[in-house]
């Protein structure tokens, strides 16, 4: 499985990036540690960080590392495991060097673990993306040749062929030219093998050392030999040997074995031994049992052809007791084989036949233990061949659960920022509103101040209307007073002189006059006060007007508010909604009021697990994009169902699908429920079958079973509803033992809806870790 830890919520920009920098950093110190161990130990904890970081990059390098030490210490299931994932995350990246450079560890762990068919598939990717990597193409060519394509390998191989002529490669155009002459030397074919080594001998001569060309010689002496071209055989084995006179030769045993049997077979037998016995001396100096072994047997089989049958049977005793020592088992039943033959031809009858019997025994025992470890090893290829399928599987399910976790953890993100826009904008909707009423309180103080003044004009304006009355009644007082002493003067002056007259009369015009001016004095004072009054009274009416205008602009940004709380209120209402969809509503409401949610313990809850048949074999050759959409189709009908029969959504665990009927609220119908909503399941399925031919997940097994839990809410930043408890297990051993398009459901469930469905007995069976358990099946409801 491969292990995710999830960063947790809150971790800053500033704070990623200098956690990724320490990611590349404890990387280069794990490149540069020289022991294996440590460099392990720093890498996992590189690939754990990037893992939490959701670093991809800190992922592919540390996967990368892994792997190439798995490979070096030959775990190469763990190698081939952290090779996918770095590709996986390369591919999602679109990073192309570092895609390359995963194609390429992956082709060459398949080839060295000789599986060829599956390294073809990555060097050919290579040379999609990078035609012109003339290395891949070489060892993509390897790979068919390997694999006994020799035609589709020579392909690729003549293409490298006219590449290397043409940049006068000579090194790597004698080496492919030596791996097809090899491959039809293995092959049996002598002639091809041969036409592949005279271009190989053109090359050698003109630009070779002389090392080389013995090496050369050599090879080509043995080809004509085995084409029974004993003759040129000779010629080139002598060629070599004339280089060997020059320079120290590494192989001089090998070129006299060969020489000795190419004069053997013209009939120069006596010169043919002296070459094996200078071969022979050599080996037995050199202390090399291993190929004396093969040499002695060799002399044996030559003395034997000779008739000199005494040095035969003594070389070929020399044979079996250096094969024995070297534990050489097919060189050992050969050497037997021609004990056999020689006690024949001396008519040793009972010492031929017990040295045919050990030949016999002997061949049978190799040829089984060479199937047994052809079979081990088939088996070990066939588990690292079937492994890729499953870790890309596991890859595949991953990245569907980072899908989910991503995409609820983005959709809480984005409530929360939402959360915290919509409460800022309440604040500052606030802050408008205490400004607002700040502003009218100001306004209202303004307005009252004037009224007050225009109540104070008008006090002033009353008062001076009095003053007014009571002046013109002392007017009128007086005047009557005035009127009443002219006619008492009159009278008085009635006998005086007309000059007395006039002088009086003239001076009652002058007190006339000055009444009159002051009055005119007083009508001006009174036309200001009027006039007074109506700027008082013009005052009002503005006042009134701006009081009016700013009450109406009040009402109107309260309007505002007002619809701005109630679209606060419906996104609180959207998120509320969400996180019901995350969590049941009642422990949704119970972590709103409280902040947590306390588990419960429930006495009864039926458990339904679902599965599809041969999801992994199914799944291996789907892209990812589809195993998703697949899944989400079927995922989103269950959910349906579920609600539909009120029972609540658990998880998804892969292709797996749980859910349970009696959480969070106890009911006593739940058993009913659940098998109701898992035979609408599979009525779902098998419908979706029928109207989509194409569908890939056609089979589904169902288990339920009806027992206690605990319920409740795990996790601190992303919280998740689920249930634990032995019935959760028993639901899920009931699924793995269930058939396709059948309801497998235990004894407690079977009990509580006996009077709803009709069931049939399918035994007691073994359940893994648990006592064996009665099953039934559900077969119609009643």
């Amino acid at each position: 499985m491969l292990l995710v830890v999830e960063r947790g919520f809150g971790q800053s920009p500033e704070e990623i990036e200098r956690s990724t920098i320490e990611v590349d950093m404890l990387l280069e110190k794990a490149r540069m540690a020289q022991q294996d161990t440590e460099k392990r130990t720093l890498a996992e904890q590189c690939l754990n960080m990037a893992r939490s970081l959701h670093y991809d990059g800190g992922v592919i390098k540390s996967s990368i590392c892994l792997g190439e030490i798995d490979v070096r210490q030959g775990k190469s299931e763990d190698a081939l495991q952290h090779y996918l994932e770095a590709e996986a995350k390369a591919q999602s990246n679109g990073n192309k060097t570092t895609l390359l450079e995963i194609y390429q560890a992956i082709g060459d762990l398949f080839t060295r673990e000789k599986l060829y068919t599956n390294a073809r598939r990555y060097y050919l990717d290579i040379l999609k993306l990078q035609s012109m990597d003339y290395e891949t193409m070489e060892k993509l060519a390897d790979a068919y040749l390997y694999e006994q394509s020799s035609d589709t390998a020579e392909i690729y191989y003549k293409r490298l062929i006219v590449k290397y002529k043409e940049s006068g490669n000579v090194v790597r155009l004698v080496r492919i030219y030596q791996k097809l002459a090899n491959a039809y030397d293995q092959q049996g074919n002598a002639g091809k093998s041969l036409y592949y080594y005279l271009p190989i001998e053109d090359l050698i001569e003109r630009f070779g050392s002389m090392q080389e060309k013995s090496i050369l010689y050599n090879n080509l002496g043995r080809q004509y030999a085995t084409l029974h071209d004993y003759v040129k055989a000779i010629e080139y084995f002598e060629k070599a040997e004339l280089q060997c006179v020059y320079i120290p030769c590494d192989y001089p045993d090998i070129l006299y074995a060969n020489m000795g049997i190419a004069l053997h077979n013209i009939g120069n037998t006596k010169r043919g031994i002296e070459y094996l016995l200078k071969a022979r001396a050599i080996l037995v100096n050199r202390k090399d049992n291993v190929a004396l072994a093969n040499l002695e047997h060799l002399l044996a089989g030559v003395y034997f052809k000779s008739n000199d049958l005494y040095n035969a049977i003594s070389h070929n005793n020399i044979a079996i007791e250096l094969a024995k020592e070297t534990n050489q088992a097919t060189v050992l039943a050969e050497a037997y084989k021609t004990a056999a033959d020689l006690y024949h031809e001396l008519y040793d009858f009972e010492k031929a036949f017990a040295f045919y019997k050990s030949y016999l025994n002997l061949v049978d025992s190799v040829r089984l233990e060479e199937q047994a470890r052809q079979q081990r090893l088939n088996q070990q290829r066939s588990l690292l061949s079937e492994a890729e399928g499953q870790i890309k599987y596991l890859i595949a399910r991953q990245n569907y659960k980072d899908l989910e976790l991503g995409q609820v953890r983005f959709e809480r993100e984005r409530l929360e920022l939402l959360n915290k826009n919509l409460e800022l904008e309440s604040r500052q909707k606030e802050d408008k509103i205490l400004l607002y009423q700040a502003q009218k309180a100001v306004d209202e103080a303004k307005q009252r101040e004037l009224i007050s003044e225009a109540m104070r004009s008008r006090q002033a304006l009353l008062l001076a209307a009095r003053e007014l009355d009571t002046e013109k009644q002392k007017r009128e007082i007086s005047e009557l007073k005035r009127q009443d002493e002219i006619e008492r003067t009159r009278r008085m002056v009635d006998s005086t002189s007309r000059a007395q007259e006039v002088a009086i009369l003239r001076k009652d015009k002058d007190i006339t006059d000055l009444q009159l001016r002051q009055q005119d004095t007083f009508r001006r004072f009174v036309y200001g006060l009027g006039s007074l009054l109506i700027v008082i009274l013009g005052l009002l009416a503005l006042g009134w007007a701006f009081a009016r205008r700013t009450n109406n602009r009040l009402n109107k940004q309260n309007r505002k508010i007002q619809a701005q709380n109630l679209e606060i209120a419906e996104e609180r209402h959207k998120s509320d909604r969400l996180l019901r969809n995350v969590l049941p509503e009642e422990i949704a409401q119970e972590l709103k009021t409280k902040g947590y949610a306390t588990p419960r313990y429930y006495d009864s809850v039926t458990v339904v697990f679902t599965d599809f048949v041969n999801f992994t074999r199914l799944s291996a050759n789907l892209a990812p994009e589809a195993l998703v959409d697949e899944l989400d189709e079927c995922f989103l009908a269950f959910d349906e169902i579920c609600e539909k029969h009120g029972l609540e959504k658990i998880k998804t665990i892969g292709d797996a699908y749980m859910c349970a009927g009696g959480i969070p609220i106890p009911n006593e119908t739940h058993p009913t429920d659940a098998v109701a909503a898992a035979a609408e399941m599979l009525h779902w399925l098998q419908t979706r079958n029928n109207e989509n031919s194409k569908a890939i997940f056609q089979e589904m097994r169902i288990g339920v079973h009806t027992g206690p839990v605990v319920a409740g809410v795990i996790g601190k930043n992303k919280f998740a509803y689920d249930i634990w408890g032995d019935a959760v297990n028993l639901a899920a051993r009931l699924e793995q033992h269930g058939v396709s398009g059948k309801i497998n459901i235990s004894t407690q469930t079977a009990d509580a809806v006996k009077g709803h469905y009709k069931v049939s007995y399918r035994g007691v069976k073994e359940v893994y870790n648990k006592d064996p358990m009665d099953m039934y099946f559900i077969e119609e409801r009643i």
